[in-house]
């Protein structure tokens, strides 16, 4: 089936029930996505963004079965679609454990993502975000128990990270006084990330590490012969955490040490607001949950060979035309960048090929395309335009103080004036002192939003205000 039959396929999720029943009877088909156009990075696309806009995504990062669920969770509520979709995936990667496997030269990658939904506190639906993919892996996971009988139901955690115990504590191993886990995929949802943060900070509490080890799918083993009594001993883990927190808290509340040790990189970082108001929301018809429950049990099953507790025993690969273009676009992906919207990137690469693999494992095959590459590169993307929208703005949380936003805008629009004659321009209704406060917001901004040249003069040098170009850096 190709991607055009499967798209009319999906469309009849939103149908009548009596051609929703059909499409059920038909079961489900399996999907691949013509080529799409080249999605390039964020600077490649330098200078065409309104960096007083926040991040959008590139239509390649919602594949068919992602893009049906969002369109379908979206159509009655204020959540914001990329918030639904980063929720599905976090529940189909913890879903799928870690039998599914890539390796990347000898390091062995699974299908587990750390993301942050950032956005202001009770107006961005960050919550309301998961309702939708809830409903439908609840009903997907009772599909599957059907056929393939059994009883197992991925564990979700919500809310409560303090330790790095009591993490492993909920998947840990059994010993000589205890049961233990059998089951060790776990989500967990933090809605509450910044005392994620400050538990960080504690001296000697193990959070910072364990989730480091979590993400990195090692076994937890404490050195200790009382932390193995205790049940912090889980071998295997595979845990999925996906945090909530608000754009100040993120900025004030985390340190340059967070993102350098690698806490921080290890989460795919997403802006999120609330796209649209909607005062009377209406529920998802259970006839339209129960299709999309089909597809995510069909992909899940596909993904896992039906073992939910396999290790490394369904190897996804790069195709030929997926290792082209992940050739082509490795030198641009990699770069460095500065500053701690550098620190919080340096996975970017990593996570690519992990969001590429469930992409592909999400159509049901095991040889990543491009068009599954594509729609990774679309995420990192975003997650990069995010990254420099929450940390360039004054309180995190998408606003400026409308003096600063005012001369951003008269340095837009004359490109190369200097602080005389912004003066002139703003009617001097302002002092030098305040421009002055003004440009330093926006030359120290991560990254700036202006930057400062000479002006070649035979007399005493000028300093001009021009858009900050990070080619030229």
């Amino acid at each position: 089936m190709n991607a055009r039959a499967d798209a009319e396929r999906l469309k009849l999720v939103t149908a009548n029930p009596e051609e929703q029943a059909a499409i059920v009877a038909r079961g489900a088909t399996k999907a691949t996505a013509d080529k799409p156009t080249h999605v390039p990075l964020m600077e490649d696309k330098a200078g065409s963004l309104d960096p007083l806009s926040p991040p959008t995504m590139a239509p390649e990062g919602f594949p068919p079965l992602l893009k049906t669920i969002v369109d379908t969770a979206t159509a009655s509520s204020e959540a914001h679609p990329v918030a639904v979709a980063a929720n599905v995936l976090a529940m189909f990667s913890a879903m799928v454990g870690r039998g599914p496997v890539q390796y990347l030269g000898d390091a062995a990658l699974h299908p587990r993502i750390f993301q942050l939904i950032v956005g202001k506190s009770g107006k961005a639906r960050k919550g309301t975000a998961e309702y939708t993919p809830r409903r439908i892996f609840f009903a997907a996971e009772t599909i599957l128990q059907d056929r393939l009988k059994t009883t197992d139901r991925l564990k979700t955690w919500v809310g409560g990270l303090s330790t790095g115990e009591g993490l492993a504590y909920a998947i840990r191993d059994a010993d000589k006084e205890d049961a233990g886990v059998k089951d060790k995929r776990l989500l967990v949802i933090e809605t509450e990330f910044d005392n994620v943060l400050q538990h960080c900070k504690r001296e000697g509490n193990t959070l910072s590490a364990t989730i480091r080890n979590l993400w990195d799918g090692r076994d937890l083993e404490p050195m200790s012969k009382s932390g193995q009594k205790s049940g912090e001993r889980a071998t295997r883990p595979h845990v999925v955490v996906i945090g909530h927190v608000t754009g100040f808290e993120l900025r004030e509340k985390s340190t340059e040490n967070d993102a350098a040790n690698g806490l921080l990189n290890r989460f795919i970082t997403l802006y999120v607001h609330r796209p649209k108001l909607v005062p009377l929301p209406e529920p998802t018809p259970e006839p339209t949950i129960r299709v999309m429950a089909e597809l995510v049990a069909d992909a899940i099953e596909a993904a896992t060979d039906g073992k939910y507790h396999a290790n490394n025993e369904c190897e996804v690969r790069l195709g030929d035309d997926a290792r082209e273009l992940w050739c082509e676009q490795y030198p641009q992906l990699s770069r460095d960048r500065e500053g701690k919207g550098g620190s919080l990137m340096a996975r970017a690469e990593v996570y690519a090929r992990i969001l590429a693999m469930i992409f592909c494992l999400l159509d049901s095959r095991r040889e990543i395309e491009p068009c599954d590459l594509r729609a990774a590169l679309a995420w990192v993307d975003y997650w990069r335009q995010s990254v420099d929208y929450i940390f360039r703005m004054a309180d995190g949380d998408g606003e400026m103080d409308s003096f600063t936003l005012q001369v951003f805008e008269a340095i837009r629009a004359r490109p190369g004036i200097t602080a005389t004659e912004l003066s002139g321009v703003l009617k001097r209704n302002r002092t030098a002192n305040e421009i002055k406060r003004a440009l330093e917001n926006l030359l120290s901004m991560a990254p700036p939003l202006v930057e400062a040249r000479k002006r070649p003069t035979s007399g005493r040098p000028a300093i001009e205000y021009h858009l900050y170009n990070q080619h030229s850096r």
